[in-house]
């Protein structure tokens, strides 16, 4: 399984910092609810997926490593 619960809050905190980098690269973005649904959910839309992974390797100027977000769900 992936923790996409720790993938949200480790990489971008909360929802409003998701609408800031969205907007820093210029990619149309959701309301502000519906990413909060993301976070609460703990799932991102399959649309949304690659464009958070693109500008997470754009912020860091190298390809971002999912691994360590893959397997058992981390509590909390």
């Amino acid at each position: 399984m992936f923790d996409t619960k720790a993938f949200l809050t480790e990489q971008f905190t909360n929802a409003q910092n998701v609408l800031v980098l969205f907007r820093a690269y210029g990619v149309e973005c959701p309301s502000l609810s519906a990413v909060e649904k993301w976070f609460t959910r703990q799932s991102v839309p399959g649309e949304y997926w690659p464009v958070m992974l693109c500008i997470l390797e754009l912020e860091r100027g190298e390809p971002f490593k999912l691994a360590q977000y893959f397997g058992k769900r981390r509590n909390g």
